[in-house]
């Protein structure tokens, strides 16, 4: 089955177990719906926004290395930006979960073109978010978005995160952590599993992409079932754990 075939499937599915707040009892997450789900239909960041637009608009060629494939090739950047960033509604559910559990440190594998990475130090309450890259070319790239708006916040390591992942949060102590930089199983039970060994007080876990291939969907039923983890969330784009919410193992589809 071709992964555009299996993400239809996917997202039928979630359809047909997604809820909205009204089935929601637990205070903590009517809550979390309402003042973060909800809000990121509207919630934009107009500066980012007109970086994200410049960026879609820019013809500049990088040469780039696929982790998936072990191929390289060429693209512009005006065709990154418009086929491999998050959807402006996801970046802003990221500022806004931010935002809802009063996160100081986050640390973000896969800058790309920072615009992730702005949205999340876009925050008023966040005060470091330090965020990885493999591609050199990227990591300059963002570099150069991020000198333009909330440099002081943003720390860009370069490397790949088998490489500097476990040392960037051993180090940061972040409270919140987004895993995007390589989307196979493998690499995502890999962080999660460094995220819990040095950082077991982490408030907050996000997983993109969960439905990306079978094999990520296989990660992600790790996942729930992992008791380590007490509460799990999936808005199709996204899984979220809250490793340490005191509560019953639960997990939920919630309408995004």
């Amino acid at each position: 089955m071709s992964n555009i075939l299996f993400r239809i499937k996917s997202y039928i599915s979630y359809l047909t177990r997604c809820v909205g707040p009204h089935a929601l009892h637990s205070p903590f997450l009517f809550d979390l719906y309402n003042q973060v789900v909800i809000p990121s239909k509207k919630y934009r960041l107009a500066s980012v926004e007109n970086l994200r637009n410049n960026l879609k608009k820019n013809e500049q060629i990088v040469d780039l290395y696929d982790l998936k494939t072990g191929k390289n090739y060429r693209q512009t950047v005006g065709y990154i930006a418009k086929t491999s960033l998050s959807r402006t509604r996801f970046s802003a559910f990221l500022n806004r979960l931010i935002d809802y559990l009063a996160i100081e440190r986050a640390v973000e594998t896969g800058t790309s073109l920072g615009v992730n990475t702005l949205y999340m130090a876009g925050s008023d309450k966040v005060k470091r978010v330090v965020t990885i890259e493999a591609s050199p070319i990227l990591a300059s790239i963002a570099t150069k978005q991020f000198s333009e708006l909330l440099q002081h916040k943003i720390q860009i390591n370069e490397g790949t995160i088998q490489d500097i992942f476990e040392s960037t949060i051993a180090s940061v102590q972040p409270e919140l952590c987004f895993i995007d930089a390589d989307h196979r199983s493998g690499a995502v039970l890999f962080c999660l599993d460094k995220i819990m060994k040095h950082c077991p007080e982490i408030k907050c876990i996000v997983i993109h992409d969960i439905y990306w291939s079978q094999d990520m969907l296989k990660a992600w039923n790790q996942v729930q079932a992992d008791f380590r983890f007490n509460l799990t969330i999936d808005i199709f784009h996204a899984g979220i754990i809250f490793p340490n919410k005191e509560m019953p193992k639960q997990h939920f589809a919630l309408r995004f």
